[in-house]
């Protein structure tokens, strides 16, 4: 059960003084005796009160607000989220706050202190891994939604995908084509929803036999450096299938192929990924790929904003959305290679 926000009335109380000793222990209008302004304090302390932001104090009975912590807001995949979110909500009154993490854990937990600061009826997000303990206290005062990334640990509504599962489907269809030389674009490192991905093409190569050096792991996140990688990769013929397990990184490396194909080169690296339907359309061959319709996410997390604004203290609702898979001609069968 979530519990009451604590009001400047309760720290007045506690401490035995006013509520305007306390707004101007607060807002620093009044120098204030020691002793009192040590009760205060320890009131503030013993409630975990954070100051309420004057901004609030404008916002109407029917309006709302929820904060949004991305860990990427350049990636399509959680800019159209957010863009359809934001549409879906305003019809209700329920305003957004968005804020982007950029993967940092710092960055993370400064933007969470500011949304309490700003008393926000909800805090949706994608969570860079590094904060878990943070989120769990949050959460037992305002709603926290995960969203994207699993974390089992916190007991909160979350939304996200079958990670594990459907890369390990995706990783045995590779395999089955006959293919052994596998290079892996992984996704975020602390992201569970990059980490369950990994966890499934791993269990799919032991499966079938094939040792770990045959795996060819590509850890790169920032741009230029990932396109690279992937230009080096078409440019050779010893691994022969790329797998990319993020709509971002596959769309750099549709830039890559592209380019190379406009310069005459004819690349035989097979690949497959995590798509939205974005890289489905602008792939130059049909796509073999896990697809994320950021429609379907949108709307599964709206309902789930909606029902923890109006049973704040109901039952969590875990949801995990099977992503469907599309069989297309770029991964391609091959002989498998004698020893």
């Amino acid at each position: 059960m979530k519990k009451e926000k604590a009001t400047i009335k309760d720290i007045a109380k506690y401490a035995g003084v006013s509520i305007a000793t306390v707004s101007r222990y607060i807002n620093k209008t009044r120098n204030l005796n020691p002793e009192v302004s040590g009760r205060i304090q320890a009131a503030i302390e013993h409630f975990n009160y954070i100051p309420n932001d004057n901004a609030r104090a404008l916002k109407s009975r029917n309006e709302r607000i929820i904060g949004i912590i991305f860990p990427d807001i350049t990636n399509a995949f959680f800019a159209k989220i957010f863009k359809i979110l934001e549409e879906l909500l305003f019809d209700h009154k329920i305003f957004l706050l968005l804020c982007n993490s950029n993967e940092d854990g710092e960055k993370e937990k400064e933007y969470l202190y500011r949304l309490l600061q700003k008393r926000v009826d909800a805090i949706v997000i994608a969570p860079t891994g590094l904060n878990p303990d943070l989120l769990s206290e949050v959460n037992k005062s305002t709603p926290v939604i995960i969203f994207d990334r699993n974390q089992p640990n916190i007991i909160a509504d979350q939304l996200y995908a079958n990670d594990f599962d459907s890369c390990y489907q995706l990783t045995q269809y590779i395999l089955d084509r006959g293919h052994r030389e596998v290079a892996y674009a992984i996704g975020a490192e602390n992201s569970t929803a990059a980490q369950f991905r990994y966890a499934g093409f791993q269990k799919a190569m032991a499966e079938n036999g094939v040792s770990p050096e045959h795996c060819h792991v590509l850890y790169s996140q920032d741009e230029s450096a990932c396109r690279q990688e992937f230009r080096e990769l078409l440019l050779q013929d010893q691994i022969s299938a790329l797998l990319i397990t993020s709509p971002k990184k596959l769309n750099w490396f549709l830039i890559e192929r592209n380019q190379l194909c406009l310069k005459g080169h004819n690349p035989m690296l097979a690949f497959a990924g995590y798509a939205t339907q974005n890289e489905f359309d602008i792939c130059d061959i049909p796509l073999t790929g896990i697809l994320q319709k950021e429609e379907v996410y949108a709307s599964r997390l709206t309902k789930i904003i909606l029902n923890r604004l109006e049973h704040p203290n109901g039952k969590v609702r875990i949801s995990e959305l099977n992503l469907p898979f599309r069989k297309g001609n770029s991964i391609s069968r091959i002989d498998l290679r004698k020893d």
